[in-house]
């Protein structure tokens, strides 16, 4: 759900950054309707109730399991990864984020295909 100040964390494992975009990003009917992405789609997310301007997504070439490593770079890092890192400890290795900020997402569907939600948290 639409919340300002927090932000939703989802890591995965994908080929390159057009695979990514192709996942995550929305796209427009013939009537330039919006269709929501794969992404949406797998972790039913209601796409009104986020603006494609507050969604981050990266793609590294090595994976990592270090949560420090995967949102470096990221906005608002210098916030979140000090109040994820301490509640999270990866299990695997990822080598793509997906960030969706003034969300919080219920987690609903915590995996599906390569993506797993991991956190949500206030960044402000």
């Amino acid at each position: 759900m639409e919340k300002q100040g927090w932000v939703s964390i989802w890591l995965g494992n994908i080929k390159d950054e057009n695979s990514i975009g192709e996942y995550v990003d929305l796209s427009y009917d013939e009537d330039g309707e919006s269709v929501p992405s794969q992404f949406f789609m797998d972790f039913n997310i209601d796409m009104d109730e986020t603006d494609e301007d507050t969604i981050e997504k990266a793609v590294y070439k090595n994976s990592s399991s270090d949560f420090s490593v995967l949102l470096d770079g990221c906005s608002y890092d210098e916030i979140i990864i000090p109040r994820i890192k301490k509640n999270i400890n990866l299990k695997k290795s990822y080598n793509a984020v997906i960030l969706i900020y003034n969300f919080e997402y219920n987690n609903e569907i915590s995996s599906n295909g390569d993506f797993d939600f991991i956190a949500t948290t206030n960044y402000e």
